[in-house]
């Protein structure tokens, strides 16, 4: 394994990564507020309304809770609850909406799964087995399907993955930010070569890609 399982299987900051990261440090801060001011109301509370002395028989006192304005408590927790609740729908699904929605730009590639290996075939029409060159801080879309039976491609790298369906294309998309190879599996159990469906992505600088796709024909402008 060595050096060449170091590269293939090292973790990289993807476009997927960073969006999902984000929404991770969406809820995070906002449970995290959320944790503390309901510790805090309720330490208030305890530490307000203790028990502050004793009757002359020995018997303790409680000190009542003062009459309060229950409308406002009620409104404020409503209205602060509504906030976050909003603030974590939109978040969500703005998130979403931008993995299913890639930006301009880029490259289009078809990826085509077979029993048992991967296929990528490059707007010339340039076919390549086994191996997917891209060029470096460019968006990377790939529309997944398959010839014959379920698969899943996944670049575990990259924190991208999606099913291989017969008929249908499914789009996944990345930016590359760094330059190196890495590894390409199929993530479901496909047959009996399944252990052997995997492949390489090449990531490389704008100007090397171009020269190599230039060389099996291809122009891009």
């Amino acid at each position: 394994m060595g050096a060449e399982s170091d590269v293939r299987w090292r973790l990289v900051v993807s476009t997927t990564f960073e969006v999902f990261n984000d929404l991770f440090n969406l809820f995070w801060i906002l449970g995290t507020a959320v944790t503390i001011l309901v510790i805090g109301y309720i330490l208030y509370n305890v530490i307000k309304y203790r028990d502050r002395g004793v009757m002359e028989d020995g018997a303790q006192v409680e000190s009542p809770p003062k009459k309060q304005d229950k409308g406002l408590k009620l409104l404020l927790s409503t209205s602060l609850s509504a906030i976050l609740l909003l603030v974590l729908i939109f978040g969500t699904f703005g998130a979403v909406d931008y993995l299913d929605n890639p930006p301009p730009g880029g490259i289009d590639l078809k990826v085509i799964g077979y029993q048992w290996g991967w296929k990528f075939v490059y707007p010339n029409g340039y076919i390549a087995t086994g191996e997917l060159r891209v060029p470096r801080d460019q968006v990377i879309r790939l529309w997944v399907t398959s010839e014959d039976v379920f698969h899943n491609f996944g670049i575990l790298s990259y924190h991208i993955k999606t099913d291989a369906i017969p008929g249908q294309a499914n789009l996944i998309w990345f930016t590359a930010r760094e330059k190196g190879e890495y590894l390409i599996q199929c993530f479901e159990l496909c047959g009996a070569g399944h252990a052997f469906m995997i492949a390489k992505l090449v990531v490389m600088d704008t100007e090397e890609f171009n020269a190599w796709y230039s060389s099996v024909g291809g122009r891009r402008g």
